[in-house]
C-alpha cells in the first residue's frame, strides 16, 4: 500500500470513528434491524460453527480490522472464557474502541500501521469482519499469508464480507459514506485467495437472507447457506 493510500484511509476511519453507529444505523435503515444486530449475528455464527469443541475454552481471538470495537461484547457472551486482541489502523477508531469497552477487561486494543505485518502472538480465531473490501486487492495475499502465521495449528479464520451478487446489498454499499473506497470481494475471488494463501478446509456460507419485516423466516437461514443471494457470506479456514 502506497503511503498515499495508507494516509487517506487512516483519515477516513478517523473521520467517522465517532459517529459511526450513527452514521451505519442510517445507511441499513432499510433492513429493520439496528448495526448491534449485525454484529452479534456474526459472532453467533462463528459459536455456531465452533461449538461444542471452543466456545467454553480459554481462546486467544485476533479481530483483524477491530474499528471501533462493536465486536468485543459479543465475543465476550459467546466466548465468556476468551481474550481479545483488537488491532487497527485508525488511531481514533482504537481509542474509541477502549473507551466503549472499559467494562471488558478481556478485551485489549491495538494501533499498527498499515504495510506492517507486526507479531501479534498466536490465536485460536481470528475474526475479520467487513474489513478486506477496503484493502486494495493486490495486498490481500501477503495479509493473509502474515495471518495464517499468527494462527496456531488447527486455528480458525472468519472472514465476513459484503456479497457483489446481492443487488441490494450492492446500493447499500453504494451509498454509503464509509464504504465510499471500497472495492467489494467476490465469494469465488476470497476462496481462492484464501486457498492461494495456504489455508486449508475453505468453506463458503451466504447469510443474511430476510430483513426485520420477515423475521419470523430468519430460522430458514439456516438451510439457504449455499444459496449465493445473502447480504453477506463468510470464509470459514483453517
Amino acid at each position: 500500500m502506497s503511503d498515499k493510500q495508507s494516509t487517506i484511509q487512516k483519515i477516513e476511519f478517523d473521520e467517522f470513528a465517532e459517529d459511526y453507529d450513527k452514521l451505519h444505523a442510517k445507511n441499513i435503515a432499510g433492513s429493520g434491524f439496528s448495526p448491534s444486530y449485525f454484529d452479534e449475528y456474526k459472532i453467533k455464527e462463528v459459536a455456531r460453527v465452533l461449538q461444542g469443541s471452543l466456545t467454553n475454552t480459554p481462546l486467544r481471538i485476533l479481530n483483524y480490522g477491530c474499528g471501533i470495537g462493536k465486536s468485543e461484547l459479543f465475543f465476550h457472551k459467546y466466548f465468556p472464557k476468551s481474550t481479545s486482541l483488537g488491532v487497527d489502523i485508525s488511531p481514533e477508531s482504537i481509542r474509541k474502541a477502549e473507551e466503549e469497552n472499559t467494562h471488558l477487561p478481556s478485551a485489549q486494543f491495538l494501533l499498527f500501521a498499515p504495510g506492517e505485518f507486526p507479531n501479534w502472538g498466536k490465536f485460536d480465531v481470528i475474526y475479520i469482519a467487513n474489513v478486506f473490501h477496503h484493502i486494495p486487492h493486490e495486498l490481500h495475499h501477503d495479509i493473509l499469508v502474515h495471518l495464517r502465521t499468527q494462527l496456531k495449528p488447527g486455528g480458525h479464520l472468519f472472514m465476513f464480507e459484503h456479497n457483489p451478487w446481492n443487488p441490494v446489498t450492492v446500493r447499500t454499499i453504494n451509498q454509503c459514506e464509509f464504504d465510499k473506497d471500497a472495492v467489494l470481494l467476490t465469494p469465488d475471488y476470497a476462496v481462492k485467495t484464501y486457498k492461494k494463501a495456504g489455508f486449508i478446509k475453505v468453506k463458503q456460507n451466504f447469510t443474511l437472507f430476510f430483513p426485520a419485516i420477515a423475521s419470523g423466516l430468519i430460522p430458514l437461514e439456516k438451510y439457504l447457506r449455499w444459496l449465493p443471494l445473502g447480504a453477506q457470506y463468510y470464509i470459514h479456514a483453517q
